[in-house]
């Protein structure tokens, strides 16, 4: 949309040229809509804006192309904006993409489960509001279904690219149209994960990937979403909020990455799939009531959940830490925003300093806090007191360098790592509002928008 308002804009700034007097021939000389010369002299740039309005794509590329060839010179700015789109296309998704995603959907039964292609149709576009080519049918249902269902006398390549004009739509439109093929509701299973390997194969050329969004009655719903460079795979074991000694975990079945508790059974082990939209405060919520059937309602269950988060922490600024972020979900976030993790594993030795002679394996085993965010994107937040850069009260270059060679390592996998003294974490109060600045940006930064909900 925003390279569509920039080509209104230079074509508006070279008819700007003519007078009052003649614009209204000009405009319709290039096959605007007709007008009057009192609404020219009333303001010309509105005047050429109400004819632009509503016009698509092709016709605006055309419309420039022929404002080009007849003003030379003095359309250079809208000479220079046309080639620059030719290169990167009006469209977030190209229209090589958009046929060959067409092509792939061709082999199938496009409605799926839905009753009819009038059925599936609806799900993206008001039928009533489009009008009929043929004078015989009041909207596009009824000329859709004559031609589709009742004689069946034009097929579906016709009907999307033709009819329903999908090559030059909006993108806003194509990208509910690929949402809604692979909809829980139209098909699933084996049919939807074939689908939308085949379609992503296509979207990934222009950044773009079907990503599984969320869950419905416990199936996938797939959007279309910007491909990020946040860290690659999925979050297989999410071990956290240990307490006291560390857990002994071995591995169940090494070849599908199993784990297993074996003993110092005190940390917790979020089994559940995560998708793309990140891990929420309101799914932890969800997980811990279905693991602790005793605990009724949902007040019991959050307040249980914060407790036991809240026992894995063991530093002062750590729960100050943690308390604000409690305090900004509860309020101003309206508990729409991702969980705040704390004690995650990371990395894992089996063996204990001790065990190996006083010489850790890793430098960095756990992070204070974890937050999945949407995309793959991983944050992790540490909380340092004077062990992260001394021995006692001497300061320790070798500790220091430890520590940021660690956050480099993570930092190439594809986290953010951010770090906060332990100094600012002294009161509440004043952390409260210094954290509500930090979470404000972070999140603007990720494009959530704690507004809406989950």
């Amino acid at each position: 949309m925003d390279a569509l308002n920039g080509l209104v804009d230079r074509i508006v700034t070279v008819l700007y040229q003519e007078s009052a007097n003649v614009l209204p021939d000009v405009c319709e000389r290039y096959g605007l809509d007709e007008g009057n010369i009192q609404e020219a002299f009333r303001s010309k740039t509105m005047y050429i804006e109400r004819r632009l309005k509503n016009k698509d794509q092709l016709f605006l590329l055309d419309l420039s192309n022929r404002i080009i060839e007849d003003y030379g010179a003095s359309a250079e700015e809208l000479s220079n904006y046309v080639f620059k789109l030719s290169t990167t296309g009006l469209f977030e998704i190209s229209e090589i993409t958009r046929k060959n995603i067409l092509n792939e959907l061709y082999c199938y039964n496009i409605e799926g489960k839905q009753e009819t292609i009038i059925n599936f149709l609806k799900r993206i576009w008001n039928l009533t509001d489009l009008a009929s080519p043929d004078w015989r049918y009041d909207d596009a249902e009824g000329y859709i279904w004559q031609h589709m269902i009742n004689n069946h006398d034009f097929g579906e390549r016709h009907l999307f690219e033709e009819y329903l004009g999908v090559l030059t739509a909006t993108d806003q439109t194509f990208k509910c149209l690929v949402e809604q093929v692979v909809h829980p509701s139209v098909r699933d299973g084996k049919e939807q994960t074939d689908l939308v390997n085949k379609i992503n194969k296509h979207l990934s050329n222009d950044g773009y990937e079907l990503g599984n969004h969320e869950y419905m009655s416990g199936y996938p719903v797939f959007k279309v979403q910007e491909i990020k460079s946040g860290v690659k795979g999925p979050v297989k074991n999410l071990i956290f909020a240990a307490i006291g000694s560390k857990p002994n975990i071995v591995l169940s079945d090494s070849l599908n990455n199993d784990i297993k508790i074996v003993g110092n059974d005190n940390c917790l082990i979020y089994e559940k799939p995560i998708s793309t939209k990140g891990l929420y405060w309101s799914d932890l919520v969800k997980w811990w009531g279905e693991t602790n059937p005793s605990l009724k309602g949902d007040r019991n269950i959050k307040n249980n959940l914060y407790d036991r988060l809240l026992q894995s922490l063991d530093s002062p600024p750590e729960i100050i830490f943690f308390n604000c972020y409690i305090t900004l979900l509860k309020g101003k976030y309206h508990e729409n925003i991702p969980a705040l993790i704390p004690q995650v594993y990371l990395h894992y030795d089996p063996y204990t300093k001790k065990q190996r002679g006083g010489q850790p394996y890793l430098s960095r085993q756990r992070m204070d806090f974890l937050l999945i965010l949407p995309n793959k994107q991983r944050v992790v937040i540490e909380i340092d007191g004077k062990q992260h850069y001394s021995v006692g009260e001497k300061p320790s270059p070798k500790i220091y360098a430890d520590m940021v060679s660690a956050d480099r390592e993570i930092k190439l996998q594809g986290y953010e790592v951010y770090r906060f003294g332990g100094y600012e974490l002294m009161g509440e109060d004043t952390s409260l509002r210094m954290l509500e600045s930090f979470f404000d940006g972070l999140f603007s930064k990720h494009g959530i928008d704690y507004m809406d909900s989950v």
